[in-house]
């Protein structure tokens, strides 16, 4: 997409991202001649063939000049390139080239070796000496601790952090470094603004702290390469100047050898721009009315409409705009709470009105990506696709309908040919996944194949999860089995780290419990008759639940056992998927975006398995019997030894973690989540890097007391100390005097940090998260099946909300809950009654339906033929009254048989024209007999059609209950 958008900044990246390594690269117009070659050809996707390298090859080999031999090195720069930045498949021969790259650039830091030992040896003596005295700060020095402590980041990325006070922020408890993606690529208009996060420690912290404070200068990366060259030069270095590259070579060094960082994860930490970070989220200020409202249905499902019917009239937005046009901006926001406190009704067959309006609405409160406030007119500009919209309607149903939704999409793209109105479009369609109903648009499909993918991060910790979980199982609304599904759908995505699409068609016969292990269970995501995978790979995915969450699934495949085994999961039989979207798949999206944040959807269910997999596997490697992270208790029970190696037990059969070959576990990884390739999960998936670096031991000697006196910014003799040691370490109030003085605080710098946050100098950052989510795992395994239960009610007739002398009928009360778990076909009988009387549409009988029925009289029930038999006067009156009651939507699971008791003294055309006008329909039988005595009369036979008698006695229940 994006055909005519000018992509000068690739080339630019491709030696960038070659001299971030020390690589060499072809110059720009060798790059640019191949990637014009690439470009010819069309496509859809981030790949490339072999056929199609072959042919780029072909076209440069005919070149009689030396060109060829700079031509084909710059394919080879630009396929590395495409590979490790853009998420590109290529060729297999092709993958293997690219370990002579990676192989290049280990003996470039190799070449360090020497050198880089000595400097991380004199650099821990140094410190002491720092602390101790505390010479002026200087940036050569701050630049040397950052590399040391934080990470082995090129120079220009540490020279933008020291001119950006504000990069500083505490998540989580944690004290972490907001570093901007500065490659060319970040700088295009169709990118967001990436960032990432490193863990800081304390020392490097208060480094950064003080020099802030002391309002320095702008600095340029010549500078600060000048300044490291002539601190380093010093003693107790005495290290000679180096080019930028070969400084974070030695630098990388450090981090491979003395904190053994394997290859992979160092070039991770080496650049920022091979992940991104996020903002926590702020959950909904209203978060509780807005759980009551996640299953109500603010739609009515219609036919399926074409996209040239049902044009929008009225454009609520252009409202919003005329509101503010002439007032200034610290007005709107109280013209937003006021004037517009409650957004339009989402319209039944064209939501692009409402969409736009929501659009509108954000760019007011919260501005552009870049400015926080946009004037009326860029708003104006923003919107003003509308017009070219307006021709194109997207119902409430293929909005919901993920290749439904990407139809609408391309084909509404493809209206515009200047690159400014593409650009328009595009950032239009980037809203789409801010809401609930089209929260599964996929933006990539829409952006360059030469620039970075997009990516949306996000994720959730086990202990949102399991809030997520208990507010969908436990709302009064929504029917019980709905719910039940509601939460299978967010475990599956969750502990499974599973796609949309993989979740609806998870078949009956595709999870397998294991006999031995109540929760363990097994997922074969693979081809079905509605879809295919991503990759069109099968793979297996093996899950290890705690025990409350496992006996919801478990539930669930219970319950479903006489089904086919080719019956979705999630549904009734024979429900479409469309439907299973709406109602299973939604409210958990609205569930998320209520608890924590409207960013927030269903794919970062998938996000949040993919790290947290990521972490289980890391332990394992790094044998840490728990998380060193400060985390929630959910999350934590979950990183423990013990359900790390169970995690993982489909691939350690038993076996030590030391036993197996530990370089295929990012392999193993992908293979849980359908990646092929690392650089797909680093990217897409596994968010940040600040939860790295505490996973090895970086700082494992503790604190001596100099240091703990300059972190809490005293003096360096002050005996303050002490009562700091006092307040947190209860071996240090025991010891004795000579011990005291000789004292190690052993704590680690997460251990160390929410003391020091409470401190002068710390307690002034930035802290972007609300308290942490933290609950226990539930230890009864009933737990979340006992929550479910308590809300489902034991009445069949509930008030409806809209009608208050209305009755809903509830045909999911506890009793029938009993009934699946008993009879293996209780579930085909409901879902043949669910089908036949409106699926998922409420039942609701009114006042005026209840008087209709008494008026037609008393009614005999036989439960075993599951037939009711009314006898009345054939009559207008009656026939009014049984279209009330009979012809409501809940009847539609009945058959009807019609006897007219005809005395043949009278005339039997009038009899017949009210039955064919008021009783009887085409699918219904009609009999006639004629009485030679008594008064003429009409018996219904009503036959309910579900082979179910405990159904039947229900409806029976439900229509004489009073």
């Amino acid at each position: 997409m994006l055909e005519n958008m000018t992509l000068k900044s690739v080339s630019a990246e491709i030696i960038n991202s070659h001299s971030q390594q020390g690589l060499a690269c072809e110059n720009e117009a060798c790059l640019q001649y191949v990637i014009d070659l690439i470009n010819k050809t069309p496509r859809s996707d981030r790949s490339m063939t072999m056929a199609e390298l072959r042919s780029i090859k072909k076209t440069i080999t005919a070149i009689p000049t030396g060109k060829q031999r700079h031509l084909l090195r710059a394919v080879d720069n630009v396929l590395f390139y495409l590979h490790q930045h853009c998420a590109w498949q290529l060729p297999e021969p092709e993958l293997k080239r690219f370990h002579d790259t990676q192989l290049a650039w280990m003996q470039l830091i190799s070449l360090q070796a020497h050198d880089a030992s000595t400097l991380y040896q004199a650099y821990q003596k140094y410190k002491q000496i720092f602390v101790q005295h505390r010479p002026e700060l200087d940036i050569g020095f701050i630049a040397l601790a950052l590399s040391i402590e934080v990470a082995p980041l090129s120079l220009r990325y540490w020279a933008e952090v020291l001119n950006e006070p504000a990069s500083i922020e505490i998540v989580d408890n944690q004290l972490t470094l907001v570093v901007m993606h500065q490659t060319p690529a970040a700088r295009h208009p169709q990118q967001p603004s990436y960032f990432t996060r490193y863990a800081l420690t304390p020392f490097s912290c208060r480094l950064l702290i003080n020099y802030f404070n002391s309002e320095p200068d702008k600095i340029t990366l010549k500078a600060l390469h000048h300044a490291l060259d002539q601190w380093l030069s010093r003693a107790p270095f005495y290290l000679g100047s180096r080019n930028t590259a070969q400084w974070q070579h030695c630098f990388q060094q450090i981090w491979l050898v003395q904190y053994q960082f394997p290859c992979a994860l160092l070039l991770d930490i080496s650049q920022p721009h091979r992940h991104v970070a996020f903002v926590p989220q702020q959950p909904h200020p209203q978060y509780k009315q807005h759980l009551k409202q996640i299953y109500d249905q603010d739609w009515v499902a219609p036919a399926y409409h074409t996209f040239t019917t049902h044009n929008v009239k009225r454009w609520p937005h252009l409202a919003l705009i005329k509101a503010i046009k002439t007032q200034p901006s610290s007005q709107w926001q109280h013209i937003l709470n006021t004037q517009f406190a409650t957004p339009p009704a989402w319209s039944h067959y064209n939501i692009i009105a409402n969409i736009m309006y929501f659009f509108t609405y954000d760019l007011i409160q919260f501005g552009g990506v870049r400015a926080s406030t946009l004037s009326p007119s860029s708003i104006s500009k923003y919107t003003h696709i509308y017009r070219q919209l307006a021709q194109y309607p997207l119902s409430y149903i293929e909005a919901s309908d993920h290749e439904a939704l990407m139809n609408w999409a391309t084909k509404v793209y493809a209206l515009f040919d200047k690159d400014s109105e593409r650009w328009l479009m595009y950032n239009f369609l980037r809203f789409l996944p801010q809401l609930s109903v089209t929260e599964h648009f996929d933006i990539s499909q829409f952006s360059s194949p030469l620039l970075s993918a997009t990516v949306d991060p996000f994720r959730l910790s086990v202990d949102q999860c399991l809030v997520t979980i208990e507010a969908l199982v436990s709302q009064s609304t929504g029917s019980p089995l709905q719910r039940l599904f509601c939460a299978t759908a967010l475990i599956l995505g969750f502990y499974g780290a599973l796609r949309r699409g993989e979740v609806l068609r998870l078949r009956c016969q595709d999870i397998i419990g294991d006999v031995d292990n109540p929760h363990k269970f097994t997922l074969c995501i693979c081809k079905t008759a509605e879809g295919n995978t991503k990759n069109k790979q099968k793979r297996f995915v093996y899950l290890s639940l705690p025990t409350a969450i496992a006996k919801l699934i478990r539930i669930v495949i219970h319950i479903k056992r006489g089904c086919l085994p080719t019956t979705p999961l999630l549904g009734f039989n024979n429900e479409s998927m469309t439907s299973r979207q709406l109602h299973y798949l939604l409210p958990v999206t609205k569930a998320l975006k209520a608890l924590w944040g409207a960013n927030v959807r269903f794919h970062h269910l998938r996000h949040s398995a993919a790290h947290w997999l990521m972490q289980q596997g890391l332990q394992l490697a790094l044998d840490l019997p728990q998380s060193p992270l400060t985390l929630g208790k959910a999350t934590a029970a979950m990183l423990t030894e013990h359900r790390c190696r169970e995690r993982f037990d489909f691939w350690l059969e038993g076996r030590p973690f030391s036993h197996v070959n530990d370089g295929l576990l990012f392999d193993v990884i992908g293979d849980q989540l359908g990646h092929s390739h690392y650089a797909t999960t680093r990217w897409s998936y596994v968010h940040g890097i600040e939860w790295l670096t505490p996973l090895f031991s970086i700082n494992d000697n503790g604190y001596k007391q100099t240091e703990l006196r300059y972190l809490l910014g005293i003096g360096p003799v002050s005996n303050d100390v002490s009562r700091f040691l006092n307040t947190i370490a209860p071996d240090y109030r025991q010891a004795t005097t000579h011990q005291k003085q000789h004292y190690t605080l052993m704590l680690t710098a997460l251990e160390l940090t929410p003391h020091l946050l409470k401190k002068k100098g710390f307690k002034q950052l930035k802290s972007v998260t609300t308290q942490q989510t933290s609950i226990n795992e539930p230890k009864d395994e009933n737990h979340l099946l006992s929550l479910w239960l308590a809300h489902c009610s034991d009445d069949i007739a509930l008030t409806d909300s809209q009608q208050p002398t209305a009755r809903r009928y509830n045909y999911q009360p506890k009793r029938l809950l009993g009934s699946l778990n008993k009879d293996q076909q209780a579930f085909s009988a409901l879902s043949e009654f669910w089908a036949l009387s409106g699926g998922h549409q409420p039942i609701i009988f009114t006042k005026q339906q209840r008087q209709a029925l008494q008026q037609l009289g008393p009614m005999d029930v036989d439960v075993d033929t599951r037939t009711l038999l009314l006898t009345i006067r054939c009559n207008k009156d009656n026939g009014i009254y049984f279209q009330q009651v009979f012809r409501s939507p809940v009847f539609k699971c009945c058959q009807f048989a019609f006897a007219l008791q005809h005395n043949r003294k009278t005339r039997i055309d009038k009899n017949k024209a009210l039955i064919d006008t008021y009783f009887a329909t085409k699918k219904d039988t009609v009999s006639i007999h004629k009485l030679n005595t008594g008064s003429t009369q009409l018996s219904i036979t009503v036959r309910f059609i579900p082979q179910a008698p405990w159904l039947f006695q229900m409806l029976c229940d439900f229509l004489t209950h009073h």
